[in-house]
């Protein structure tokens, strides 16, 4: 018989692991001295223990151990177990690689630009929202604030009820050229708000959901001519981490116009749905 120092040495398994593995009943020692309380071990229970560790590695709970050691498994469930793990361990490979090819771009950044300050780009699930919108030919920056001031004047008078949340803007255009062509206002307001609202001089708002989305994001602070360089930056990021810029690009007015704020203070979330590129 072995005590259980003894035992973990042989085994290479913690004495407080040993410990636990018992009080879970995972690994029960083969006696107990009823007198001291101390855990006796035989040599016999080598492999078992070998075998734990083993499935531990594997990436296995202790749960699922439990049941591979302690229940008569058919092949197939036991086959299946595996397989789930197989599926885990390659999305953690996967995840794990996407990680190590954005520290790798982040360096390159600082080393060929010399520059620590860089865009922080974000992957993010964009939760479907209600919302007023209008879609319209927008070519300069001017037309844009008209628009603006028509959209808060609306909303003073109680006609478009905006629920707080932040405005955004729509662009159905596969680049981002600096300047505004197909763009669409969306104003978030509740599922019951009144279906259309019409704004004179500028055209009648529908009350859409706006669907779900995963895109690319960053934060820009400050006014807007300096966005087509961030369009630049997404664009080589997105080629080097293995992902395909598509659909509608969507800016976010955090703080902009209708908060008043100065231009300098900006801030604006632009997101850009992503998919991965095909080999």
């Amino acid at each position: 018989m072995l005590k259980i120092g003894e035992f973990s040495r042989l085994s290479q398994v913690p004495v407080k692991t040993l410990r636990y593995y018992d009080e879970i009943g995972l690994f029960k020692p083969s006696g107990i001295d009823r007198f001291t309380d101390y855990r006796y071990y035989t040599l016999d229970q080598l492999p078992r223990i070998h075998s734990i560790m083993a499935l531990k590695e594997f990436g296995l709970s202790l749960e699922e151990i439990a049941q591979l050691l302690h229940e008569d498994l058919p092949p197939e469930q036991i086959r299946g177990m595996f397989r789930l793990k197989q599926v885990q361990v390659q999305e953690r490979i996967r995840e794990e690689q996407a990680r190590l090819t954005q520290i790798e771009f982040r360096l390159r950044q600082i080393e060929l630009e010399g520059m620590m300050e860089a865009v922080d780009i974000v992957i993010k699930r964009i939760e479907p929202f209600h919302a007023l919108t209008l879609r319209r030919t927008v070519l300069t920056r001017k037309e844009r604030e008209f628009s603006g001031r028509a959209i808060e004047q609306a909303i003073k008078e109680g006609r478009i009820k905006w629920n707080r949340s932040s405005p955004v803007e729509m662009f159905h255009e596969e680049e981002f050229h600096g300047g505004y062509s197909d763009a669409e206002y969306a104003i978030p307001v509740e599922p019951n708000h009144t279906p259309t609202v019409s704004l004179e001089e500028v055209g009648t708002f529908t009350l859409r959901e706006i669907p779900a989305t995963e895109a690319a994001t960053y934060l820009h602070q400050g006014d807007y001519p300096s966005l087509n360089e961030k369009y630049l930056f997404l664009q080589r990021w997105a080629v080097e981490n293995g992902y395909k810029l598509g659909g509608t690009w969507r800016f976010v007015y955090h703080r902009g116009p209708m908060h008043h704020a100065n231009p300098s203070e900006y801030l604006t979330e632009l997101q850009h749905p992503i998919e991965r590129a095909r080999a």
